[in-house]
C-alpha cells in the first residue's frame, strides 16, 4: 500500500474514533440528563411479565426488610413513625395468608386447614343484660369481663355494674373466664391499687383465665393520663401487672399498635402476655400475642348491643 493509501485509512480511522467519542459524549449527555431516553426500548419487546416479576420481588424483598426490623405506625398527629422493632421481646410466627375463615359471624385461623383457634368476646355495662346460654350456644368458648375502672378525670376506682352478674352467669354457663380492668394509673402506686380492687372483687370467683389490664388512649386531652411519658405509663403498668402476679392469678396487657409501638417502653414488660387489639383485615403486631381482638361490631346471640370479638390463638380458653 502507498502511502497516500495509509494515510487515507489513518484519516477514516481517525473520523471514525472522532464520530465515536461523539456518539458517547452525546449518550453521556443524554443519561446525565434523561435516563429514559438512552435506554428507552419498544414497549412490544421489553419482555413485560419478566420486567414486572422483577419489580415485584424486589418490593417484596424491601417490604420484608422493613417489616422485619420496623414497626410501622401513625401517631396521634397523624404522622407515619417508624419504630424500631425490640428483638428480645419475642415474636409470633402466625402466618395470615390465607389462614383466616369466617363462619357463623365469628373469624377463625387455621392451620394446614384446620381450625386451631378459639372464639372470645369481652363485655361490660355498655352490652346490657346477657343472656349468657344464648352466648354460649352461639359457639363462643371465652369471655372477658370487666371488673371496673379508674375515672379519667378525678381518678376515682369504681366497679363494673354488671361484673358480678356477668362472671357468675358466664362461669355457670361453663365459659372460659377472665376479667379486665381499664386503667388511668399514673404511677406504680396507682396501678397497683388498681389491681388490689380487682382482687378483692374477684375472689369470690373461680376465674380461670388471666385478670388484664386495659391500657389505651382516654381520647380526652384533659384525662389525667394524658401527660405521661412512656416510661412514666409502663411503670404504672408494672404496679398493676406485677400485684396480680404476686397473688397467684395469670396477667395479660391488652393494648392496641400505637400504644404499644409509641406509648409503651415494652422494654419494661418483657415476660407478659399481650392481648392485641387491631381492627383490620389481620394483625400487624410482630411481637407475640395469644388474644387478637378484631372487631368492636360483633353481632351475638343474647347480646342486645354491639360486642368486641377475640381469636384465642392454639384455642385459647377453649374448654375440652
Amino acid at each position: 500500500m502507498t502511502k497516500e493509501g495509509n494515510k487515507k485509512w489513518i484519516l477514516i480511522l481517525v473520523l471514525e474514533l472522532l464520530l465515536l467519542l461523539a456518539i458517547l459524549a452525546g449518550i453521556s449527555l443524554t443519561r446525565s440528563h434523561s435516563r429514559a431516553l438512552a435506554f428507552e426500548i419498544p414497549q412490544e419487546k421489553r419482555g413485560v411479565p419478566e420486567n414486572q416479576n422483577i419489580t415485584t420481588c424486589a418490593e417484596n424483598a424491601y417490604w420484608n426488610f422493613v417489616n422485619h426490623r420496623f414497626i410501622l405506625v401513625y401517631d396521634e398527629e397523624g404522622t407515619l413513625q417508624w419504630v424500631k422493632i425490640d428483638n428480645a421481646f419475642g415474636r409470633n410466627d402466625y402466618d395470615f395468608d390465607s389462614t383466616l375463615i369466617e363462619d357463623g359471624g365469628f373469624q377463625y385461623y387455621t392451620e394446614n386447614g384446620q381450625i386451631v383457634s378459639s372464639v372470645g368476646i369481652d363485655v361490660s355495662k355498655f352490652q346490657g343484660r346477657i343472656n349468657w346460654s344464648q352466648v354460649k350456644a352461639a359457639g363462643v368458648d371465652f369471655a372477658f369481663v370487666r371488673a371496673g375502672y379508674r375515672g379519667y378525670g378525678n381518678g376515682a376506682v369504681l366497679l363494673d355494674e354488671t361484673f358480678d352478674y356477668n362472671v357468675a352467669e358466664a362461669l355457670k354457663n361453663d365459659l372460659s373466664v377472665g376479667v379486665y380492668f381499664y386503667s388511668q394509673a399514673v404511677s406504680y402506686e396507682e396501678g397497683a391499687e388498681e389491681a388490689r380492687f380487682v382482687l378483692d372483687h374477684v375472689k369470690a370467683y373461680n376465674i380461670n383465665l388471666p385478670i388484664v389490664l386495659d391500657t389505651e388512649d382516654p381520647m380526652d386531652d384533659t384525662a389525667r393520663t394524658s401527660g405521661l411519658t412512656p416510661e412514666q405509663r409502663s411503670e404504672a403498668c408494672r404496679g398493676f401487672l406485677e400485684t396480680i402476679k404476686e397473688a397467684g392469678y395469670e396477667t395479660m396487657l391488652y393494648a392496641n399498635l400505637r400504644w404499644i409501638a409509641l406509648e409503651l417502653d415494652i422494654s419494661q414488660l418483657y415476660g407478659y402476655d399481650i392481648w392485641f387489639a387491631q381492627y383490620a383485615n389481620e394483625p400487624t403486631l410482630p411481637y407475640n400475642f395469644k388474644i387478637w381482638q378484631y372487631s368492636d361490631e360483633g353481632t351475638v346471640p343474647g347480646i342486645s348491643q354491639p360486642v368486641d370479638l377475640n381469636i384465642g390463638f392454639q384455642f385459647y380458653g377453649k374448654r375440652d
